[in-house]
């Protein structure tokens, strides 16, 4: 309970420093976010394979097609870059996370005074000799 609390709190305290820290894993695509790399799509080029072919990810194609990735440009493939994407996309929803997890909490304690109440009523029914 008080780690969903805290966790809840915390979310809401620190969501604007959601961010990068370390080394961020810019090297997976994330086709559902519509972006390509790390910062842009030239961040593939640091990668051997991507760098020899001059291709990126099929997943950062703005169509459907099979020959987009090779020698992409901002017309073909995606421009903006993950981290940006996906920032936006945990900023938006620790909003609805944080408060679901106070709910959450609040049923937790009423369930918890409902309790010790039970208990207090059926501990007064009986008698000690």
């Amino acid at each position: 309970f008080l780690v969903e609390v805290a966790a809840a709190i915390a979310g809401y305290v620190f969501k604007d420093k959601v961010g990068a820290s370390g080394r961020w894993g810019g090297a997976r695509p994330y086709p559902e976010f519509f972006c390509c790399g790390a910062n842009n799509y030239t961040d593939w080029s640091s990668i051997e394979r991507f760098r020899v072919n001059n291709t990126v990810p099929q997943s950062c194609c703005r169509v459907n097609s099979t020959s987009c990735n090779v020698r992409p440009s901002p017309a073909t493939v995606y421009e903006n870059g993950c981290l940006q994407s996906i920032e936006a996309w945990m900023k938006e929803k620790i909003l609805i996370v944080a408060p679901v997890a106070l709910g959450i909490a609040f049923f937790e304690i009423l369930g918890i005074v409902f309790a010790c109440c039970l208990m207090k009523g059926i501990r007064s029914g009986y008698e000690v000799m």
